[in-house]
């Protein structure tokens, strides 16, 4: 692969970024009777990437404080759950395509992020698209004092010889040098919340649930989560969902049906 292909791959956030601004700056142009709109979109492209890059930074700057992490107690509960091996992570290593399709899957979270503003934002209304902002804001920003309380950093990070199946193992806290950002899965968590906000609509529920899929291909076929961390991922986009208001439109919404 050439090296613009390989950037594809590895940074597919950054080229849909670099692709979709341009594309906005020409609508905001030349249909000036939805310049308002246009302009959310943009601040919305522009602040995507650079907010997951701040949570990742200081994801980063958490495992300096919290070296010891608890990777092989979330292993044993995998085992526990009869997941001890890395069946999936093995086909993915196995299959360049697959590889491939993980590590686009895996970056494609700031676009899905993006889509799922710009539908609540075109198709219901601006308050709508803000409170969908606010909420996966919120999700993103609320998990880094968890990652301090429990850091784990996934089987990748935590098994030299990974995706082989690790023996021996005992569950005690390990020094491992990366981000702690295991539990929970934001990238489950915002994929579970981009399918709430996203499934008014037969196409964004489509779109929800594939994404979703890739999700949970893409984080445990990297190595990038335990399948507890995924677990873990429901009840927090959950508790997100309660605190942003969410659960209490759903309860509105059915009181006024009724």
């Amino acid at each position: 692969m050439n090296a613009f292909t390989l950037f594809l791959v590895a940074y597919p956030g950054i080229a849909f970024v670099g692709i979709i601004v341009p594309m906005l700056a020409y609508r905001w142009f030349t249909r000036p009777k939805y310049r308002k709109h246009t302009e959310w979109l943009l601040v919305c492209a522009l602040f995507i990437e650079p907010a997951g890059m701040l949570c990742q930074f200081t994801a980063n700057c958490l495992s300096r404080l919290e070296p010891m992490k608890y990777d092989l107690y979330v292993y044993q509960i995998d085992r526990a759950l009869g997941f001890g091996r890395f069946y999936l992570a093995e086909w993915v290593n196995s299959s360049i395509p697959l590889r491939i399709l993980a590590s686009v899957s895996y970056g494609l979270l700031p676009a899905m992020m993006f889509m799922a503003f710009a539908a609540n934002l075109l198709w219901d209304s601006e308050d709508r698209a803000l409170q969908a902002a606010k909420t996966i804001a919120a999700n993103l920003f609320l998990a880094l004092p968890l990652y301090l309380l429990f850091p784990v950093c996934g089987p990748q990070f935590a098994f030299p010889h990974f995706p082989q199946t690790p023996v021996g193992i005992e569950a005690v806290k390990i020094a491992i040098q990366a981000a702690p950002n295991g539990v929970p899965s934001v990238h489950t968590s915002t994929a579970l919340l981009i399918l709430w906000f996203m499934g008014r609509s037969w196409a964004g529920r489509c779109a929800g649930i594939i994404f979703l899929a890739l999700t949970v291909f893409a984080t445990l076929g990297s190595g990038q989560h335990y399948v507890f961390d995924l677990m873990c991922a429901i009840p927090y986009a959950t508790w997100i969902l309660y605190i942003c208001g969410e659960l209490d439109t759903v309860s509105a919404f059915r009181e006024q049906a009724a």
